[in-house]
């Protein structure tokens, strides 16, 4: 879902990229991972898109959350380190708990509720560890067309007829898969520090209200007179089996001090997006 944006924004600024699939580099493989280094000056940036993002799915594949998210990663690094590479990966507002009233910063304290924030995390210490020249992004609540996603599913259950309850006290920023790779190209055309950065969209919500905002843009994009009607739920009506941070925004100082401009607001771009869409 962001690797696809992210290439087209690469391509787009003029920049020679190659997008190999899992099955050509496998990065929970060390011997697949070691090709990187086989080349040294071949490449100057390595941006790792791959996860394993189903949080729920996590707390019983426990395995492949771990090979893929915290010790991927560490493998890519260290390859990285040889060839001289400098490494952007994406992570998550899942390394924290939720229990913060006000957005966290870079250098907050992080406590991960379940196994995909906690692999998570292990893939950004590993990281950081094997190799200095390392740029962390966390982002939340991603969303693009390229893939599944909240905005997506909302508007399929809509146009279903579906009957729609969405909890209504978590709090997060939706982020745009390509507002989020128009930041990424930023960071590595800009040469970034190595560190901690957060990248989110600049709209803290409910999944309630971001339910209503993407079925009301669909709704003036197809012409639909249909009513929207949507009823807000507590987390507890509905459990899943990971438990999510009930607020997860986060502050996104370091991407101000190097001047690069904060995402579009939630409303435009998720016009963007069910302008693009195909259900």
């Amino acid at each position: 879902m962001l690797g696809t944006d992210l290439v087209a924004e690469l391509t787009k600024r003029g920049h020679s990229v190659e997008s190999p699939s899992s099955k050509d580099l496998n990065i929970t493989d060390p011997c697949s991972v070691a090709q990187i280094a086989v080349e040294p000056g071949k490449y100057d940036w390595a941006i790792n898109c791959a996860a394993y993002t189903a949080v729920d799915k996590a707390e019983t594949e426990v395995q492949a959350a771990t090979e893929l998210n915290a010790l991927g990663p560490a493998y890519l690094g260290n390859a990285c380190n040889v060839a001289g590479i400098k490494v952007l990966h994406v992570s998550t507002d899942f390394v924290f708990d939720g229990t913060a009233s006000t957005p966290y910063s870079e250098s907050a304290e992080t406590h991960p509720l379940g196994v995909y924030g906690s692999t998570k995390r292990e893939g950004e210490l590993g990281l950081l560890a094997a190799n200095p020249n390392v740029l962390i992004v966390r982002t939340s609540w991603l969303y693009g067309i390229h893939g599944n996603s909240f905005p997506r599913t909302m508007i399929r259950a809509w146009e279903a007829g579906k009957e729609l309850k969405v909890v209504a006290d978590q709090v997060g920023c939706p982020t745009s898969t390509v507002d989020l790779a128009r930041v990424l190209v930023d960071l590595c055309e800009k040469n970034g520090y190595p560190g901690i950065y957060h990248a989110s969209g600049p709209n803290a919500t409910t999944w309630h209200a971001f339910a209503i905002e993407a079925i009301q843009a669909w709704k003036e994009f197809t012409r639909s007179d249909r009513a929207v009607q949507i009823a807000p739920i507590p987390t507890e009506a509905y459990p899943t089996p990971a438990k999510r941070p009930k607020y997860s925004v986060m502050s996104m100082d370091n991407l101000a001090s190097l001047g690069i401009a904060p995402m579009r607001p939630m409303k435009e771009s998720i016009q963007e997006f069910v302008g693009r869409l195909k259900l």
